[in-house]
């Protein structure tokens, strides 16, 4: 019995610390930010991990974190509650099990599932101004997730904004921060 408990105590222990950290978004820039925002399994697991792409929030036609907006998400589940930049759903990819790859809203079984092995990786995006034009492009994100974000910081050309991913640990646990200033 003692053997069992000291068992369910560490794996508790790995599930705890294996869920994804806290996100912080700030956009301090005068543009809108839309793109791809992208969230992967947690290092080490390989070509077969799971990853999603956040679902268009409206009125825009991709994720889209507006001018001057702040936003936080604790777990990929509830990113579509009462929120300043709601996530209303998930585009899903499981490698080892097509079957579950696809579509679906934010507090589905398997965005709760995937919330304990995934990780906030990134976002690939344009700024564009008010008319809509594209002014500069980035792809900012963790580069130990994905070789895809070669850097954490991007400056763009255009614009002179930075873009900035980084995560630091608290005593209450990770937070990740992107901030477009």
């Amino acid at each position: 019995m003692k053997k069992l408990t000291v068992i369910l105590s560490l794996v508790a222990g790995v599930v705890i610390s294996a869920q994804s950290s806290t996100l912080v978004i700030n956009n301090y820039s005068a543009y809108d930010a839309g793109g791809r925002f992208m969230t992967i399994g947690s290092a080490g697991m390989g070509s077969s991990q799971p990853y999603m792409y956040a679902l268009p929030n409206p009125p825009y036609l991709v994720y889209t974190i507006p001018a001057g907006a702040y936003t936080k998400y604790d777990k990929f589940d509830n990113t579509g509650g009462p929120n300043p930049i709601p996530i209303p759903g998930w585009n899903y990819a499981d490698p080892l099990n097509s079957a579950n790859s696809g579509t679906y809203v934010y507090n589905h079984p398997i965005i709760t599932a995937v919330t304990a092995i995934d990780e906030w990786m990134g976002f690939a995006f344009s700024l564009t101004d008010s008319t809509g034009y594209t002014l500069d492009t980035f792809e900012v994100g963790d580069p130990v997730l994905s070789g895809n974000f070669l850097s954490s910081t991007q400056t763009g050309t255009n614009t002179g904004v930075t873009a900035d991913w980084f995560t630091i640990t608290t005593a209450g646990g990770q937070v990740t921060y992107f901030q477009i200033y």
